[in-house]
C-alpha cells in the first residue's frame, strides 16, 4: 500500500493502515440491508391484506410502514426480529456523551447548516456516483420538489439531534429514523423490480445495489465527519476533540439504526480514515452531478426570506471544495464582489464559536434559541413543512423517469421579500467591513507599540 501523502479534490491527507482499499470498499457495494428488505416486504404483505379488508368496509385510509410495524411485529417473526434490533440498545452507547453531540450541532448551527448546503451536498453528493444515479430516478431532485425534499432530509437531522429522549427508542428521531430505512428499503425493491424488465434503466453492475452498504457508510461520514475536517476548518472553526468524539458517537448509534456497520466509526481516528477514504475512491463527478448541482443551485437561488443570489451559492461552493470540483461540476465562476459576502460570513460565525467557547452562558442560550427556532421554522411554520414528514414513499422511481436540468416551474410567489434585495448578503457585507476595520486597527496598534518599544529600548541604550 503506498503511504505517502494524497491530494484528492483540494484536500490534503496522509493514507494510513486505517485507510480503506479499493479491494476493501467495492464488495461493499453490492450488500445491503438484507432485514430491512425483509421487514418491508412483510410490512407491504400486512397492508395489502388490511386494505383489502377496509375497502369492503369504505375506508380507504393507509397507515404510514413505521405505524405498521409498531402496530404488527408481534405477529411475525421477521418483523419482531427487526423491531427489536431496532429497540436494544448496544452496550457501547453513551447517553451522555451522545447528548453532548446533538448540542455539538446546534453550537455551530449556522457553520453546519452552510457547510452541508455549501460542501456536504455540492461537493459530495452530487459529486458520488452511486448515490446520484439513485436520486435522479426518485425525481426528488427535480426543482419542483428539491426544498421540500432538502427540508424533509433537514427535519430528520433536527429530530435525531433536538433532545436525548428523541433519539432513544420509541422518541420521535427514533422512529423517523426507522421510517428513513424503510424508505431507504423501498427505493432500492423498487428500482431491483425495474431493472429486472429494464436492465438499462439502472446500471447495477457499475454503481451496485441501490442504497448499500457503501452509500450508507458514505453518507454517515458526510453527516457527521465532514463538518469536522472539511467545512467548519473552512470557515475558522475547529472542533474540539471531545466535541468531535461526541458528535461521532452520535452518528454511530444512529449508524446502527440504519443497518450501517458501526466498526468504521469507533474512534475519530477511524472515522476520520474512513471519510478519506470514501472522498478518496467515492467523489468522482459524473454528467449526473452537473443536473443535481444545477438543480440546486436553481433551488436556492433568491428564496426567501434570505434571498441569498447564485453569485454567493458559487462563492461559497468554490471556498469550500476547490475549483477544481466546481468546474467538474459545472458550478459557475462568480466576481470577486461575490466572495466578500462568504468572507463576512467566516468571520461572523468563528466570532460567535469564540463568544459561545469563552461564555458558557451565551453558549447555552445559543443552543437552545437555535434548536427552538431551527425546529419551529422547517417543521412546523407554514413556510417549511407545516407538520413532520413521516417520509412516505412519494418519488418514486418509473421507467424513463429520470431528472434533468430544471429551471424553477414558475416564478415564487412575491410575498415582499424580493423588494428588500439581499439582506443576508447586505449583512455579511456590514460584518467584513467591520472586520477590516477592526483588523486594520490592530495591525495599526500593534505597530505603533512596537515603534514606541523600539524607541524606548533605544533611549535606554542610549
Amino acid at each position: 500500500m503506498d503511504y505517502r501523502p494524497r491530494v484528492k479534490w483540494n484536500y490534503k491527507f496522509d493514507w494510513t493502515d486505517k485507510h480503506l482499499s479499493r479491494q476493501e470498499t467495492e464488495p461493499l457495494r453490492f450488500k445491503y440491508d438484507e432485514l430491512g428488505a425483509a421487514a418491508l416486504t412483510k410490512l407491504q404483505d400486512i397492508s395489502a391484506q388490511n386494505k383489502g379488508r377496509k375497502v369492503a368496509h369504505g375506508d380507504h385510509s393507509k397507515p404510514d410502514l413505521y405505524t405498521l410495524l409498531r402496530d404488527s411485529h408481534k405477529t411475525d417473526p421477521v418483523l419482531s426480529k427487526f423491531w427489536d434490533e431496532l429497540h436494544s440498545v448496544p452496550v457501547w452507547v453513551d447517553w451522555e456523551q451522545i447528548a453532548r453531540g446533538q448540542k455539538f450541532f446546534y453550537r455551530y448551527a449556522a457553520a453546519n447548516i452552510t457547510g452541508f448546503a455549501l460542501q456536504g451536498f455540492v461537493g459530495e453528493n452530487s459529486a458520488s456516483p452511486g448515490p446520484v444515479e439513485v436520486l435522479v430516478r426518485t425525481g426528488g431532485f427535480s426543482t419542483k420538489v428539491l426544498l421540500h425534499r432538502l427540508m424533509e432530509t433537514f427535519q430528520w437531522l433536527l429530530q435525531v439531534t433536538s433532545e436525548i429522549s428523541a433519539i432513544q427508542p420509541h422518541g420521535e428521531g427514533h422512529a423517523s429514523t426507522i421510517r428513513v430505512r424503510l424508505l431507504h428499503a423501498s427505493v432500492r425493491q423498487r428500482i431491483m423490480k425495474l431493472v429486472r424488465s429494464h436492465p438499462e434503466y439502472f446500471n447495477v453492475e457499475k454503481y451496485g445495489v441501490p442504497v448499500n452498504t457503501l452509500d450508507s457508510i458514505h453518507s454517515i461520514t458526510v453527516f457527521c465527519c465532514s463538518p469536522m475536517w472539511l467545512q467548519l476548518p473552512k470557515l475558522g472553526i475547529v472542533p474540539r476533540q471531545e466535541e468531535v468524539d461526541d458528535y461521532i458517537a452520535l452518528f454511530r448509534y444512529i449508524a446502527y439504526l440504519l443497518a450501517t456497520p458501526t466498526e468504521y466509526f469507533e474512534t475519530s481516528e477511524k472515522a476520520k480514515a474512513v471519510m478519506e477514504s470514501m472522498f478518496w475512491h467515492e467523489v468522482e463527478p459524473t454528467p449526473t452531478s452537473k443536473v443535481v448541482g444545477y438543480n440546486f443551485v436553481k433551488c436556492l437561488e433568491d428564496l426567501p426570506p434570505m434571498n441569498i443570489s447564485k453569485g454567493f451559492i458559487e462563492a461559497g461552493s468554490r471556498w469550500f471544495n476547490g475549483d477544481e470540483l466546481c468546474d467538474a461540476v459545472d458550478v459557475g465562476r462568480p466576481g470577486w464582489y461575490h466572495y466578500v459576502p462568504v468572507v463576512g460570513l467566516r468571520w461572523a460565525v468563528m466570532t460567535l464559536a469564540f463568544l459561545q467557547r469563552t461564555i458558557p452562558p451565551l453558549d447555552r442560550f445559543m443552543v437552545g434559541y437555535f434548536r427552538d427556532s431551527l425546529y419551529r421554522a422547517i417543521i412546523l411554520s407554514k413556510s417549511g413543512l407545516s407538520k413532520p414528514s413521516i417520509f412516505d414513499f412519494k418519488y418514486v422511481p418509473q421507467p424513463g423517469k429520470i431528472t434533468e436540468k430544471e429551471d424553477l416551474p414558475s416564478q415564487r410567489k412575491d410575498d415582499g421579500s424580493k423588494r428588500l434585495g439581499r439582506p443576508a448578503e447586505r449583512f455579511l457585507w456590514v460584518v467584513f467591513l467591520i472586520g477590516c476595520g477592526f483588523t486594520a486597527a490592530t495591525v495599526g496598534l500593534s505597530v505603533k507599540l512596537a515603534i514606541v518599544g523600539l524607541e524606548t529600548f533605544q533611549t535606554l541604550q542610549g
